[in-house]
């Protein structure tokens, strides 16, 4: 196992971008360790490890490097991954954008991942409603054919609520979740009608109302009416 991480941390240093981690450093991540690699690099090296959990696990405690806990969600095998193991992670998450990794390319991929939205959108701690967030608009993207519609309009009800929080993460997580919500023609009619009545004595809303109605108008345009 050591030689493993030896040999994955030597593709780290291989590929690092000292400007990348720079800029990161200069704009507040408070990684210990970060070799600036980006998001293609790291895939790559993830196809190259292949899945493996007891690497997963160990790559996911070495909290010191940025690197190691991106990786980490991409090499874990979804059938190994259960939900006591989610919530440990989560309470582990060190920032939005492993949240965003996490979500993109294990949670979503989680059947059980739709009751964890709920739960997580529910919390009272900021970065798990972020992550709850992120892993619903993850789970819209990678499912076209939803089964919990009426969980989802909850998830809704919530991000019209929360997209002019004070926390920026979770105001731009909500509004990239109704973005995509308003592909689905369901959920289009639960969301727009309600930021419509919304947007009558509230103009912000009224610029959310049109920017969502401009991405369901271009969404049947480009793609077509078939987004159920």
């Amino acid at each position: 196992m050591q030689q493993k991480i030896k040999e994955i941390k030597l593709k780290f240093r291989q590929a690092m971008n000292g400007i990348v981690s720079q800029n990161m450093r200069a704009q507040g991540a408070d990684y210990k360790i970060n070799f600036g690699l980006t998001l293609p690099l790291l895939k790559r090296i993830a196809q190259e490890v292949g899945t493996d959990a007891q690497l997963a696990d160990a790559l996911w405690s070495d909290t010191a490097v940025r690197e190691s806990m991106m990786l980490a969600p991409m090499i874990y095998p979804v059938e190994k991954f259960d939900e006591q193991l989610a919530e440990k992670w989560l309470a582990e998450m060190p920032n939005t954008e492993v949240a965003d990794i996490c979500c993109k390319y294990l949670f979503c991929r989680l059947p059980f991942a739709p009751q964890k939205v709920l739960d997580w959108t529910g919390s009272c701690t900021t970065l798990h409603r972020y992550t709850g967030t992120q892993l619903a608009t993850a789970w819209l993207i990678a499912h076209k054919s939803l089964e919990n519609k009426a969980l989802f309009k909850q998830i809704a009800d919530m991000a019209v609520k929360n997209v002019y929080e004070s926390n920026r993460n979770l105001a731009f997580a909500s509004i990239t979740f109704l973005k995509q919500a308003v592909h689905d023609n369901e959920l289009s009619e639960h969301i727009l009608p309600k930021l419509k009545a919304l947007s009558v004595s509230d103009n912000q809303y009224k610029n959310l109302f049109d920017e969502l109605t401009q991405e369901r108008n271009l969404f049947i345009e480009f793609v077509g009416n078939d987004s159920n």
